[in-house]
């Protein structure tokens, strides 16, 4: 019975959630309270959830330059077996439920026992134990046992598992507990921090402060991260269908959005090094009256909430639209007679949060939750390449104010940005509007990269046009008063690739038959990450290497050497080309060795042909193998192509147990 429900509710949220309104229930208490209704404990989740395994695609060693901090709900259990630790800081379980009375745990969920928190430190990742209390305040807060209770059971949970630190999620808290509130959190970070060293205190923010609870003059010196739930923003309750992370303003009316909540949050005082923006990995389906984006939902409310892999999973057929005003991304499509629209961040939608993150110079970036996506990397792609020392920075793209495409900017905003994009030689910036308060708020764009090499200071309506950079970046510094505000400003950049194909010369005076020192002379070597070669020898006949130190070449302009040993197959010289002709076996094998090791990169380059009859054509090479008489070649990688699929896959051999890494679509010309 309890895999059968799990079926459903993996995919199915609830509704009435509003920017964490203090009369409406979020969508983690919801989803907390579903799930504890069903009785089914951390353990059993670890047994139930089984994920198709699929590797992230990356193989670069990338390090992180922002906090990435994950919730994992208790019902992710089993899960984590997708997620990519390298892109994961912070790792927050979820949850201790407090028991507002006493300040025990209603529930801990497997917190003791949960893989995911093992895996986590021993993939170095800090891992936080959430804590949640959607009610009752005033009995918790007018409570000093009770609080002491809580601070003591959570610094010996946190000891006994070598965890990290605590992150609060209090929500709905009342503004007449504002002090209390704020003293609590002080006291827990006096003791916790006394009591574990090296410890860390975070909290969440609700995407709109409706009781302006947070008191960020006190809680800058306690609270170490703080972790805005950007969500919920168009809710399961809502009577006009809408993405429930607006980047910027979505329709005319609704005016608030991701980049205000980070506007308005800095503002108050929350200082950008602790500040996280955390996004969400689901959308609300919405049943609506027509197929108009945005339009009235039918019989409100009328919402399920879905879940990024189910969406992936669900909607390939739909719709799929790009909202420009919100930068959201959703599907339309009928189903039973009704329409439906659903909004939940594709790749790049996801990456334009990204940008703004990093815009505003924040903290870093978190996820409701971890799991959603189980076994699609589409967002840790977009986490590697926004948040990484491996991050793309685009040729050409479009920058906006905080207002976005339709709205105005923010009043009190100071931020600094540089445009640096991948691999570029040379970088233009062309404004398409430009409105600023005269003399109040101001634009400066500076030469390279940091604000030492001053282009212009811009104001009012006079644009600064087409600026063109004396290298390949571009800074700027935006800074509004606290008064009026304007359109802003957008602009577009394009960068100049080197296209020119760098040329090596390497010289030596005469022929050399002993060791000797090559003098390389490169041109043209802009955007060249790695450089490659070849110590080749000319025997009369044809060109061949040094094996012994790494390098082979083999032309077959003649016989089969005697370095290679065929073990299964038919293979004969055919027009200068290797050629096997034997279809019945499909694992023929010729190999040759070469000496190489894991200190240098190593470059394979070689022509191949498929031919032959059938529906299942495929072949590949191994490489790196220490074993090729062995089924799969001991232990080795493979890089294999199908004809009849259109697929490259790379395989990695571990004990001659094979296991595919990646199933890339390519077009195979055989």
């Amino acid at each position: 019975m309890k895999k059968i429900i799990l079926i459903s509710i993996l995919s199915v949220f609830f509704q009435n959630i509003f920017c964490q309104n203090e009369s409406i229930k979020s969508i983690r208490q919801q989803q907390l309270e579903y799930y504890n209704s069903l009785g089914i404990s951390g353990e059993e989740y670890e047994q139930i959830n089984k994920p198709t395994i699929i590797k992230n695609k990356s193989v670069k060693t990338c390090t992180l330059n922002k906090k990435v901090f994950g919730w994992h709900p208790y019902w992710s259990n089993g899960l984590e077996a997708n997620y990519d630790w390298s892109l994961i800081s912070d790792l927050s379980y979820f949850s201790y439920d407090v028991d507002p009375a006493t300040g025990n745990a209603t529930s801990t969920h497997s917190w003791s026992s949960a893989n995911v928190v093992t895996q986590a430190l021993a993939n170095g990742v800090k891992v936080n134990l959430c804590v949640t209390l959607f009610s009752s305040h005033a009995t918790f807060f007018g409570s000093s046992t009770s609080q002491q209770t809580l601070i003591t059971n959570l610094i010996s949970l946190i000891q006994a598992r070598g965890a990290t630190g605590i992150n609060i999620d209090f929500e709905g808290v009342p503004a007449s507990q504002k002090t209390n509130f704020t003293n609590f959190l002080v006291d827990l970070s006096t003791q916790l921090h006394a009591a574990i060293s090296g410890s860390q205190l975070s909290m969440a923010l609700y995407a709109v402060d409706w009781n302006s609870v947070f008191d960020f003059s006190v809680l800058n010196n306690y609270v170490d991260y703080y972790a805005i739930m950007g969500y919920d923003y168009y809710y399961g309750g809502s009577t006009t269908a809408g993405p429930t992370d607006p980047l910027y303003q979505f329709g005319s009316s609704y005016n608030y959005t991701l980049s205000k909540s980070i506007s308005d949050y800095l503002n108050k005082g929350a200082l950008k090094s602790k500040l996280i923006l955390a996004v969400p990995y689901y959308g609300f389906e919405y049943t609506t009256t027509s197929s108009t984006v945005g339009s009235s939902v039918l019989n409100p409310p009328n919402s399920t909430a879905r879940t990024y892999k189910y969406v992936m999973a669900n909607y390939s057929s739909a719709n799929n639209f790009f909202e420009n005003g919100s930068f959201s991304n959703g599907w339309i499509f009928q189903s039973g007679g009704e329409w439906k629209q659903c909004y939940v961040n594709n790749k790049y939608t996801m990456e334009q949060r990204f940008e703004v993150i990093n815009i505003q110079d924040i903290a870093g970036v978190g996820m409701w939750a971890l799991g959603f996506d189980d076994g699609y990397t589409e967002y840790w792609d977009a986490l590697r390449e926004s948040f990484t020392d491996c991050a793309v920075t685009a040729c050409t793209d479009t920058i906006y104010d905080m207002g976005g495409p339709t709205k105005s900017y923010y009043s009190n905003e100071d931020y600094t940005f540089t445009i640096s994009p991948t691999n570029s030689s040379g970088l233009s910036l062309t404004f398409t509007q430009f409105d600023l308060e005269l003399n109040y708020d101001y634009l400066w764009i500076y030469d390279g990269v940091g604000t030492t090499n001053l282009i212009g200071q811009y104001t009012g309506t006079t644009s600064p046009g087409t600026i063109t950079a004396t290298g390949n970046s571009i800074t700027l510094r935006f800074k509004s008063d606290e008064a009026t505000v304007n359109a802003g400003f957008t602009a577009i950049w394009n960068c100049t690739i080197d296209n020119v194909i760098p040329t090596t010369q390497v010289s030596a005076s005469n022929w050399q038959t002993s060791d000797f020192n090559a003098t390389f002379t490169d041109n043209d070597n802009i955007g060249v990450k790695e450089k490659f070669y070849q110590v080749l020898d000319f025997n009369g006949t044809e060109w061949r290497a040094n094996t012994d130190n790494g390098f082979f070449n083999d032309n077959f302009s003649t016989a089969i050497h005697s370095d290679w040993t065929s073990t299964s197959g038919t293979w004969t010289i055919n027009a200068g080309h290797l050629n096997q002709t034997q279809q019945v076996n499909s694992n023929t094998n010729i190999y040759t060795s070469v000496n190489q090791d894991n200190t240098h990169t190593w470059l394979y380059h070689w022509q191949m042909k498929l031919d032959g009859t059938g529906t299942n054509r495929r072949a590949g090479l191994y490489i790196f193998s220490d074993n090729p008489t062995l089924t799969q070649r001991g232990n080795a990688y493979m890089i294999y192509y199908r004809a009849d699929q259109n697929k490259v896959q790379l395989y990695t051999v571990k004990n001659d147990v094979i296991q595919i890494v990646t199933d890339d679509t390519c077009v195979v010309n055989s």
